[in-house]
């Protein structure tokens, strides 16, 4: 196990069975933490129509369960709905019950639908912000307690550098992002006396299947190959790549470290140097 600076302490990564989740959930494990996440994988299909999102298959989850549980940790996996505060609730509390105390939290769980401001139905674009952001309060609402009795804590949320620019036909989900900015400043300055930091990560076009996905809607929109709209992204970017899942998680394992104390209420861009 890679310096395991995290055994006897536990972690919750929402979205945590594929993407950008599973990576970071697999960083944390190899450091020891035990680890808790909460998937959605049960979605009604008219749903997928309207929401740019990819869901965890079965696969997916027992997968990641099982590379979890072979690097000597324990695992355990929620179905559930972070913006509905049963769900989130029997997450924190079993959580608890079953390793002893809920150390981090990793607000990764996110939705996106895109549209022009005029085509959005009302109730898709309320579900971007219930999912990313009040299921990012929920979620260090219930596991707060625990945190605080433990007097040590980390959340980390994962924003966007859509919380900063905004882009067109994005509106709920830039302005998801950017309420999630505002609520860590709050929070971070809640938390700060029981030693608990809570800091944002901001990250440009990622490397995973739901960045395949965004890739392959845009160009379906702009009538354009996907290997063309792809280089397309890329020249934009001054580094010529999309962040990789990797460097995103071995950001999340820095925050949770002892040195990273002092780092409270912070947003961290990782763009490959694209201006924002």
């Amino acid at each position: 196990m890679t310096n395991s600076f995290l055994r006897g302490k536990s972690a919750i990564v929402t979205g945590g069975a594929s993407g950008l989740g599973h990576e970071i959930a697999i960083s944390l494990a190899k450091r020891g933490a035990n680890i808790a996440i909460m998937s959605l994988s049960q979605v009604n299909p008219a749903k997928l129509a309207s929401e740019l999102k990819y869901f965890a298959s079965t696969d997916d989850i027992e997968n990641t369960k099982r590379e979890i549980e072979s690097l000597g940790v324990k695992c355990l996996i929620f179905d559930g709905d972070v913006s509905c505060q049963e769900d989130v609730l029997r997450m924190a509390e079993t959580s608890f019950d079953r390793f002893g105390s809920v150390d981090i939290l990793v607000n990764n769980a996110a939705t996106n639908c895109i549209h022009r401001i005029l085509n959005h139905d009302n109730n898709t674009w309320k579900r971007v912000i219930d999912v990313n952001l009040y299921g990012s309060y929920l979620c260090a609402r219930e596991i707060l307690p625990f945190m605080i009795q433990s007097n040590w804590g980390r959340i980390i949320s994962i924003a966007s550098t859509n919380a900063h620019i905004g882009t067109a036909e994005y509106s709920a989900y830039a302005a998801s992002k950017h309420g999630l900015l505002g609520f860590n400043k709050s929070l971070a300055q809640e938390v700060a006396e029981h030693q608990i930091t809570a800091n944002t990560i901001s990250p440009a076009g990622i490397e995973t299947p739901s960045g395949r996905m965004h890739l392959q809607k845009w160009a379906e929109r702009e009538n354009l190959q996907e290997d063309v709209m792809r280089k397309k992204y890329l020249d934009s970017y001054p580094q010529k790549r999309f962040v990789p899942a990797e460097e995103i998680s071995a950001l999340v394992v820095f925050l949770c470290r002892i040195e990273a104390a002092a780092i409270n209420g912070e947003d961290i861009a990782i763009t490959t140097g694209a201006p924002f």
